[in-house]
């Protein structure tokens, strides 16, 4: 038996798709390539300087086919062997089916040997056919550099298309542009004169390049639209003999799966015959056959009448198995052939005719273009600078035609006989203008965050700031008072820093009564906490801080209540008025804590740090400071607690 059916059914198939060339039954790619190349139609060209390669083939192609009569398609007597008495299975031909000689391109000796062969049919196009044919997947080869060609085809009509867009508007707008100045020259305050006459000359030329721009915009786009057609047709071509080359690999593939079936059965049965022959006579089985036969020897003795009726059954399964596998290899060996001497090289032909088609055609109409390019700069070059004075004059003479100084004597003299009035009075009276107080109060802002409480009261004449008395009558006469969370929820950020703009340019021309301030009472808390916090000193200051520290320490209630007083009794007036005011609001805040849940303890844990601030130390670092004021936080807020808690004994009881 011979070895074909112990290999791999898909390395098989693999082989068999990888034959670039016929055996000695087939006919040569050059003969079968000289047959079919008349069958490609010419192709006119535009132009004479581009000639089609196909057209070089013409002469010799017609000759050849005058001369040859092929016959393409094989037939049985060409690919199985002549008939004979049914053969056992050494002796069938069962690698007829891989007739084709096969390319191993592994071997650098065989790569080397393809490129030589290569560059010795690259400048003939019949020879590039061949080599495309011997190629494995010379089909895709050639589809995917069609596929390139149309690609660049619709790159370039691409840009072409853009380019006439852009030729257009620049045409269009120039003779827009130059039109409309024009008729506006005189009708504007423009110079007249010499200079007026070279200015609508110059519109002018420049109107002639804009339409000179027009007609090349409508040359591209004719050129593109030409272009649009030749990658279209292109690409159609391809996708039809992409589909075609899919539909006949098909065809050949379905083929060879059945030749496969067929010499399975083949073999199989043959195996039984076989075996049968062996058993009748009484033979061993060579160690090398498969398991089965041993099986098949250790069942019962049959008799002499059953081993010549099992014979007999064996041997006509095998011959119908050899007919279906004759039949079938004859089939396969018919489509390979067919596909590889007929469809192949016609669709490879047809491909690289589709391939310099395109390539000519874009060639040409890339010439097109560059030919219209320079006719066009040429154009605008002549009506720059014409040739012939006829043509009228350059852009360079019409400028030089301006003399400024006759238009300006013109110019004199036209409006001096207009109007014969002297100058009298040299001197213009000064008049001073009267700035709004809007703006005066821009120029001249009187600051109050970041200034000191005292400096404020010596500036305004107030002696309570009248940023706290504004924001406490809007928040206590808007209904703030039973706001939930009042001074502890945070307004909008952006609110908060223009109020404080108003109140830094003039806070007496502030009105918090206006409805976009007392839409959010946390705008009005958010810049009163942000002027106590930007205060420079504290409001119960920084020299005091420890003294208000100490006397928060103290257990007893009544004790510590009469030594914050006597503090309080001892802070600067300006800081003074402003602590009883804001207590006497805050005051308020805490009579309305059923609705707005800000009791005392509340509000101090939200001013304690602000109003005490950090300590007095004679340290260079502001961090160290803070922190110092951190450690104390509990009795900053016990602090304010417990002056707010004892406010009227304080304060109103004085």
């Amino acid at each position: 038996m011979d070895s074909f059916s112990e290999k791999d059914p898909t390395q098989s198939a693999e082989r068999q798709r990888k034959a670039s060339s016929l055996d000695s039954h087939n006919l040569s790619y050059e003969q079968l390539s000289n047959s079919s190349s008349p069958n490609s139609p010419k192709k006119s060209r535009p132009i004479s300087m581009f000639v089609h390669p196909q057209e070089k083939l013409s002469t010799q192609t017609s000759e050849v086919m005058n001369n040859t009569n092929f016959n393409i398609m094989p037939t049985p007597e060409n690919t199985i062997p002549p008939s004979i008495p049914f053969p056992l299975a050494p002796e069938v031909d069962v690698a007829s089916v891989s007739s084709f000689k096969t390319v191993e391109t592994n071997n650098t000796g065989d790569q080397e040997s393809l490129y030589s062969d290569g560059l010795e049919r690259a400048n003939d196009p019949q020879g590039i056919i061949n080599m495309l044919c011997e190629l494995d997947g010379g089909l895709g080869i050639a589809l995917e550099r069609v596929k390139q060609d149309v690609v660049s085809a619709k790159e370039v009509a691409t840009f072409l298309k853009k380019r006439a867009s852009l030729e257009e508007e620049y045409g269009r707008m120039m003779i827009k542009l130059s039109k409309s100045l024009q008729e506006s020259h005189h009708t504007n305050d423009t110079k007249q004169g010499s200079y007026g006459d070279s200015w609508i000359n110059m519109l002018k030329l420049h109107e002639s390049i804009g339409e000179n721009r027009l007609k090349f915009a409508a040359a591209i786009q004719e050129i593109s639209e030409d272009v649009s057609i030749l990658y279209k047709e292109t690409d159609k071509t391809r996708k039809n003999l992409k589909d075609s080359g899919h539909k006949h690999e098909k065809a050949i593939q379905d083929s060879e799966t059945a030749l496969e079936k067929a010499r399975g059965k083949y073999e199989s049965h043959s195996e039984d015959w076989e075996r049968t022959i062996l058993q009748k006579n009484g033979d061993i089985p060579p160690t090398s056959k498969p398991r089965t036969l041993t099986k098949v020897f250790s069942k019962q003795s049959k008799s002499p009448t059953q081993l010549v009726k099992m014979e007999e059954d064996a041997r006509n399964k095998a011959e119908a198995a050899n007919t279906t596998y004759k039949l079938h290899l004859t089939a396969t060996n018919a489509t390979r052939h067919d596909y590889y001497e007929k469809h192949l090289p016609r669709m490879i032909t047809t491909l690289k005719d589709t391939a310099d088609e395109c390539d000519v055609g874009l060639q040409y109409n890339l010439a097109r273009y560059s030919y219209l390019f320079e006719n066009t700069m040429i154009s605008d070059a002549l009506v720059i600078t014409p040739v012939n004075e006829d043509d009228g004059p350059a852009l360079r003479k019409i400028v030089e035609q301006i003399n400024n100084d006759v238009d300006f004597h013109s110019y004199v003299q036209s409006y001096g006989a207009k109007t014969r009035r002297k100058i009298k009075n040299l001197d213009i009276p000064y008049d001073q203008y009267n700035m709004s107080e809007q703006a005066v109060n821009i120029m001249n802002p009187k600051n109050i965050f970041g200034v000191d409480l005292a400096e404020q009261m010596q500036r305004d004449g107030h002696e309570v700031p009248l940023i706290l008395v504004k924001c406490c009558e809007a928040i206590e006469q808007s209904g703030g008072l039973k706001s939930q969370g009042l001074y502890r929820l945070s307004g909008v950020k952006s609110h908060i820093e223009r109020l404080q703009a108003l109140f830094d340019r003039n806070a007496e021309a502030v009105d918090l009564s206006a409805e976009e301030h007392i839409a959010d009472v946390n705008n009005i808390t958010g810049v009163l906490k942000l002027w106590f916090r930007e205060l420079p000193d504290p409001l119960f200051t920084r020299e005091m801080y420890q003294e208000f520290i100490n006397a928060s320490k103290i257990a007893d209630d009544k004790k510590r209540v009469l030594a914050l007083h006597e503090r309080v009794n001892n802070l600067p007036d300006a800081n003074y008025s402003t602590l009883k005011y804001f207590m006497g609001h805050l005051n308020k805040v805490v009579e309305n804590q059923e609705y707005n849940k800000m009791n005392a303890q509340n509000l101090s844990i939200v001013f304690g740090p602000t109003l005490m601030g950090s300590p007095l130390v004679n340290n260079p670092d502001q961090s160290q400071n803070d922190g110092a004021g951190l450690n104390d936080m509990g009795l900053q807020c016990k602090v304010v607690e417990t002056i707010l808690l004892s406010y009227r004994s304080i304060f109103v009881m004085e």
